[in-house]
């Protein structure tokens, strides 16, 4: 078997505010709008779905009780450090959090931040 990721969900508190950070903040456009959910087609037949906290723990049969903290970090790939920086300024800009400013490697340069309800994303420019 060779697994193929196509929908990354997210468990959000608040729809409206998660729906303005993705859309408003970070410039996702193509929406599919349900009710304890939202998805965000993205490029490559991959989709982002944010969840609502409360119906994505009853579905997974989950407590939202444990201490939440990311244990994932999702990653973009850019296509310059000018457009890392400005993904970081913009996701900022949005409420989110940087979680580590960015550092240039012999291999790139990348930095993290945090959406309003904690996961992780990496943006990372690989050199060529």
């Amino acid at each position: 078997m060779k697994p193929k990721v196509s929908i990354i969900t997210l468990a959000v508190d608040n729809l409206e505010r998660a729906l303005s950070f993705y859309r408003d903040g970070l410039g996702l456009t193509d929406i599919t709008m349900g009710g304890e959910h939202i998805l965000f087609q993205l490029e490559g037949h991959l989709s982002l779905v944010l969840y609502l906290r409360s119906e994505f723990d009853n579905t997974a049969n989950q407590s939202s009780s444990s201490p939440r903290f990311s244990s994932i970090s999702l990653s973009h790939q850019a296509d310059s450090k000018e457009e890392v920086d400005s993904i970081l300024t913009e996701a900022k800009a949005a409420g989110g959090t940087i979680s580590a400013e960015p550092m240039e490697y012999d291999w790139g340069y990348t930095g993290h931040f945090k959406d309003l309800d904690g996961h992780l994303w990496e943006v990372v420019y690989f050199k060529v």
